[in-house]
């Protein structure tokens, strides 16, 4: 990380520390919340040795409320307009980044189901998934705009520009905020064209729904259960799920329902957390998605991105096959170092003694196949390993097999020598076996070079 050029003119700012009384109060909580040993990867803390992150946050929406994130849907006139109160980047030791929007939806125009349904989906599109997408937009929004920062760069994205080559190409607006952080990072996306979804809705007539009856949202001839599995698996008009023994089945799989009776319930799938309730919901339940549970999801997801870009390197790895035994090698104990760092510092098989954030945390590592993934990891890291322990070995041999082929070409002449050796040179010279000798000599020559040739052809 210290090799990235910063930009010290930007309105980025490195925030290693809480700089409000609640942002304090939120801190504390959270520490407390995890195990200590977890704090490394959640927390940009000065003075840390390990320094696993860094935390940087734009100015603007300290300085204002007119920061507004605008998502133009197809087939309806105006945006929906979000106010936006943080954007923050967090940089890790591994090579992955993390961008995160805080939005606020604020207009009570825009805050019935239909619109909170259509605000996730399309909000959350960062490129177009399908070409015909750019000209139909079914999946992607007609614009997304970001108005009110102090910088001269557009933040407006309507993915007109996007040609059949701009394969994972992350949105304008994503690259420009990235970029005036710091401009030599390379950008690539990691997970795919969708941004994942932390979401707490109000909504007293839904939340009586499957408060009064608990079966409702996982139900599929209930009208709750449509609602709740678009909610969840963030579906903007439909119902991506056509069966009723499936759609059950994964609503029951992925609703937590341990506040139900508080009108409390939360949906975890890969791409998001979601939480539904009422307005007489305990405070400190809003307020632990909020915190606790939003940077469970930020720690989890930087675990995926990680394993995903140790993959990717085992695979450039694999492909050095013409590189010299030792820069393979080299190139491999760095990655092997990684990963342990890796395993010991990031990734835990458990975060915290709080029960609730025991299940959460199991329930996002489960949708997130992140057990799976570490094992075939393990297992591609180790035949990497084993790959590159047979090519020193074979250099080895090689090796060996060289100096024994010299020491069979110099046995015949170190005999001969020897022999004359023991003998004044003018008497050698005179010897009436001179000339068998050198006859000798050149004939173990020969046979020395026929055995060598067939060593290299048995190889």
């Amino acid at each position: 990380m210290d090799n990235i050029k910063y930009r010290a003119s930007s309105s980025w700012e490195h925030a290693p520390k809480p700089e409000s009384e609640e942002e304090e109060k939120n801190l504390y909580n959270e520490k407390n919340y995890y195990y200590k040993f977890v704090h490394n990867i959640l927390y940009d803390e000065a003075g840390n040795p390990l320094e696993l992150i860094r935390h940087f946050e734009r100015k603007e929406p300290k300085l204002t409320k007119n920061i507004h994130y605008l998502i133009k849907v197809k087939g309806r006139k105006e945006p929906f307009i979000l106010t936006v109160d943080a954007i923050n980047i967090n940089l890790y030791a591994t090579g992955v980044g993390f961008m995160s929007f805080y939005l606020k939806n604020e207009e009570e125009s825009q805050s019935n189901p239909e619109d909170i349904l259509l605000i996730n989906q399309y909000g959350r599109r960062i490129f177009p998934p399908f070409y015909d997408d750019i000209t139909y937009r079914n999946e992607t929004s007609e614009y997304i705009d970001i108005q009110g920062l102090y910088s001269p760069h557009n933040y407006k994205e309507d993915f007109k520009s996007y040609k059949t080559s701009d394969c994972w190409k992350p949105a304008s607006f994503i690259l420009n905020l990235i970029q005036e952080l710091a401009d030599n990072i390379l950008i690539e996306p990691i997970i795919d064209d969708r941004m994942f979804v932390a979401c707490w809705y109000k909504n007293n007539e839904l939340a009586k729904q499957f408060t009064d009856d608990p079966q409702a949202c996982c139900d599929p001839e209930n009208d709750f259960s449509s609602f709740w599995y678009k909610y969840l698996f963030v579906d903007g008009t439909f119902e991506t799920c056509q069966n009723n023994e499936m759609k059950k089945k994964l609503l029951e799989e992925h609703t937590y329902f341990r506040w139900q009776k508080y009108s409390s319930l939360y949906g975890v799938c890969r791409y998001a957390l979601v939480y539904l309730a009422n307005d007489g919901a305990p405070d400190h339940l809003l307020e632990c998605f909020q915190t606790i549970y939003a940077r469970m999801v930020e720690l989890v997801l930087v675990q995926r991105a990680s394993m995903l870009r140790f993959s990717g390197e085992v695979t450039k790895v694999s492909n050095l096959s013409h590189e010299k035994v030792g820069v393979i090698s080299n190139r491999i104990s760095s990655l092997y170092k990684e990963y342990i760092r890796f395993i010991n510092q990031i990734y835990f098989r458990e975060v915290t003694v709080q029960d609730q954030g025991i299940e959460l945390y199991a329930m996002l590592q489960k949708c997130l196949n992140m057990e799976e993934y570490i094992k075939d990891l393990d297992n591609e890291i180790g035949e990497l390993h084993e790959y590159v322990s047979l090519k020193e070995d074979r250099s080895r041999n090689i090796k060996a097999e060289v100096l024994n082929n010299i020491a069979t070409l110099f046995l015949p002449i170190t005999v001969i020598t020897g022999f004359w050796g023991m003998n004044p040179l003018e008497e050698v010279m005179t010897a009436p076996l001179f000339n068998y000798q050198v006859w000798m000599l050149i004939a173990g020559t020969l046979c020395a070079l026929i055995i060598i040739y067939n060593r290299k052809k048995r190889l």
